[in-house]
């Protein structure tokens, strides 16, 4: 079974396909296993279950000190985790982010107790969610969310993000990121979609990939792949809640992106809080050893979420008591708890142990593998920051990056009549609460869990406004309302009433995991009156867009004649706004995502046939069927670009075969752009009712005005299975379709295996 699914993820993503699984994923050097044995071998059962136990820095603080540059440690509170209970790592911050030399601080501390005080000396592991840059280390470098990264297309860029951020938390003397997200976003009203790279899988697991390696590049940090496995599509919308999915739509589309990630060497692993199918992942065999371990080959450390193994007992009610939750989930191939507050874990699976419910060998596999990456990661004989590694923390060099990703995430939705670019010289009116907001730009995630405190963020980067106002001779601004509620909107309609166009900043402010659960996706009604008021006015319209999810807009889209979608784009997003709004930039983003036009339209771009009955336009009574507002890949340009020639190299191939596709790109415009090219393919028929396209390439060019470029993909055979009822792979003979820029080539695939007959996916 492991060779199997391999292959039908070496067919979804082309860059598993050279080698083994097990040839990429190699164990420890022979010198850090006996290493590692030695010290297994003298530790006590206590010291063993304190290895896998992780508290969050509260446990061990007495307070911390505004402005954050330090974080007061009890002294007897962390002797009593790390002395007494032998705990192996702690994570988090308190109030807010710290200084480098806050963090330098706390983490030097923290090691004299476990390096000087403890029978072995062993060093804590300290584990931070860096999820779009440093985000808890003041003046770091803060990318776009996840979302904005996506909608770049831009491999290299999130390489470039994850080197980044792995050279800050190194130099902030953090080891254990708690990123990347690779939750597949297909559920838009959850308060986690904008830290996902989006609605498919193929795109999550490119950009996710890249970014682990960048991250891993010194060896001195290691990336956690969360949160394992199906999070990204509850049917409820709200945080924390159950999935109700086959494990053949999982392993189709919620698996692969781990399953790269996992190739490309990621060290670490973070469990989904919720359940698929009323199974807890944190309780589930199946899932974190069975295939996380057995199939994929993951041969690193899974850790919880935030107390996740109480809620076995407490939230998803399938442990009668603390202690069977504990036996469930470590039985289940848990090797850390995050527990956070407290130390019932650790009693419990002390009493677990010695009463014989869990062998001490299972313990053993677990310390085994966390000793592993302490020694790997360098720990063993550094444990104390490098303070010569600050020099590449927060560089002017890395804040261009972050501002360059900004840039290219930015998506041209609309632009009628060439209302955009801006003249310098017109008379701009700027409003909308997003306008005035750096924590808008930001997200969740950013200085603080919230993103909210603006006191906390710094002060050097611009707001949208502030941007504006640097570029144009005429900016005006009216706050119109916040993101909730009215303030002057009239006063907003009378200010655009002497201006030439109006520039509309509406979206979402910070929110992160549960305090961002909403009930109704469309846009709050203050800023869609506020937008309503301005366009009644009769003057141009550029509405922005700047938010977590898509929030419904269709009241407005329509009366608007530039359309920007920003995301969340980070610290240098009130730059990179302004540069394309005043066309220093050519905005080149797309849509990683389905827009929905109304609030229950929520289906994804890989949608079945049956999902496009009715669709709009079509002659047919009855309500709408596939009818975004924008869909996937959707995102214009200030120049133009054609689509010309699409060759196949073959007219069938067989099981193993290979297709050549060749294209050629032209700007059509009269201004450098970039473009990013989409290969999708098709199944025309198929035992198991087929998607009516999925993703299998991209490729972005940069072209001058008339410049022609040809550009080239190989498909194999494997790219074109699906997984069957069973839950294995296969692959059909029949025609598909290759379809790229709006043309489309047809091919046969020939000899192909047989659909497998019904059955379970266990």
């Amino acid at each position: 079974m492991k060779r199997t699914l391999f292959r039908a993820l070496a067919g979804v993503f082309p860059a598993l396909a050279a080698g083994s699984l097990a040839a990429q994923t190699p164990g420890a050097p022979a010198a850090t296993r006996a290493r590692v044995d030695s010290l297994l071998s003298r530790m006590t059962l206590e010291e063993k279950v304190g290895q896998m136990t992780q508290v969050t820095v509260g446990v061990v603080a007495a307070r911390d000190s505004p402005p954050y540059d330090s974080i007061l440690l009890d002294p007897e509170k962390l002797r009593d985790a790390v002395v007494t209970h032998h705990a192996g790592s702690i994570l988090n911050v308190l109030g807010g982010a710290l200084s480098v030399q806050g963090w330098h601080d706390a983490i030097r501390r923290i090691q004299d107790v476990a390096t000087k005080e403890t029978r072995l000396g062993i060093p804590v592991l300290y584990g931070i969610d860096f999820v779009h840059g440093a985000d808890y280390a003041r003046g770091g470098t803060i990318f776009p969310q996840n979302l904005g990264m996506a909608a770049t297309f831009d491999t290299a860029l999130a390489r470039r993000e994850g080197e980044i951020t792995g050279d800050e938390a190194y130099a902030s003397g953090l080891a254990w990121n708690f990123a990347p997200v690779l939750d597949v976003g297909r559920q838009p009203l959850w308060p986690r979609f904008y830290e996902t790279f989006g609605e498919d899988p193929y795109l999550a697991a490119e950009m996710g990939r890249h970014e682990v390696m960048g991250m891993q590049r010194s060896g001195h940090v290691a990336a956690t792949l969360k949160h394992y496995l199906g999070y990204g599509n509850p049917r409820s919308g709200h945080d924390r809640t159950p999935a109700y999915m086959t494990v053949r739509e999982v392993r189709e589309s919620y698996l692969p992106p781990f399953a790269a990630a996992v190739r490309a060497g990621a060290r670490t692993v973070m469990v989904n809080s919720a359940d698929i199918d009323g199974e807890p992942l944190h309780a589930s065999r199946y899932w974190l050893t069975d295939v996380l371990r057995g199939e994929l080959g993951f041969q690193g450390v899974i850790v919880t979420d935030w107390a996740d193994i109480t809620n076995l007992h407490t939230r998803h009610h399938v442990a009668p008591t603390l202690r069977d939750a504990v036996r469930m989930s470590v039985q289940a191939g848990i090797d850390v708890s995050m527990t956070p507050n407290d130390y019932q874990f650790y009693d419990d699976l002390l009493q677990l142990v010695r009463e014989g419910t869990i062998p001490e060998s299972r313990i053993d596999e677990s310390v085994r593998r966390i000793l592993t990456l302490k020694a790997e990661l360098g720990l063993l004989d550094a444990p104390y920051p490098d303070p010569e590694a600050a020099a590449r923390f927060g560089t002017a060099e890395s804040a261009a990056v972050a501002r360059q990703a900004a840039r290219e995430s930015i998506t041209l939705l609309r632009n009628d009549g060439g209302v955009l670019p801006l003249r310098r010289d017109a008379r701009i009116l700027v409003t909308g609460p997003a306008a005035s907001s750096l924590t808008a730009l930001n997200g969740g995630w950013t200085y603080t869990w919230q993103g909210a405190d603006a006191a906390q963020l710094p002060d050097a980067p611009r707001t949208l406004l502030q941007a504006m106002l640097k570029r144009g001779r005429d900016v005006r601004y009216v706050g119109g309302s916040t993101f909730t509620d009215p303030i002057d909107i009239v006063a907003a309609a009378n200010a655009a009433r002497e201006v030439d166009v109006a520039v509309v900043a509406v979206g979402e402010d910070a929110y992160a995991e549960t305090p961002g659960n909403i009930d109704d996706l469309d846009l709050p009604e203050a800023q869609l009156r506020l937008v309503q008021a301005i366009q009644a006015t009769g003057k141009p319209v550029v509405l922005v867009l700047v938010e977590g999810r898509p929030r419904i807009v269709s009241r407005v889209a329509d009366g608007a004649r530039g359309i920007v979608m920003a995301y969340w784009p980070g610290m240098q997003g009130g730059e990179a706004i302004a540069d394309v709004l005043f066309g220093d930039w050519n905005p080149g983003g797309k849509l990683p995502f389905t827009y929905p036009r109304h609030a229950n339209a929520l289906m994804t771009y890989d949608h079945r046939y049956t999902e496009e009955i009715n669709a709009a336009g079509t002659d047919r009574p009855g309500p709408g069927g596939w009818d975004p507002q924008w869909e996937f890949g959707t995102g214009l340009s200030y120049t133009t670009f054609a689509y010309a020639g699409l060759e196949l190299g073959a007219a069938e191939i067989g099981p193993d075969g290979r297709l050549p596709v060749r294209v050629t790109v032209t700007n059509t415009g009269t201004r450098a752009g970039q473009e990013t090219v989409l290969l999708f393919t098709r199944q025309r028929y198929a035992s198991l009712s087929p998607p009516v396209r999925r993703l299998r390439g991209f490729q972005k060019v940069s072209l001058q005005p008339g410049e022609s470029r040809t550009v080239a993909f190989t498909l194999s055979a494997d790219d074109l299975r699906y997984v069957g009822r069973d839950g294995k792979p296969v692959l059909e003979p029949g025609e598909f379709d290759v379809m790229v820029g709006g043309l489309t080539g047809t091919f046969r695939v020939t000899g192909a295996s047989a659909a497998p007959a019904a059955g379970g996916g266990r």
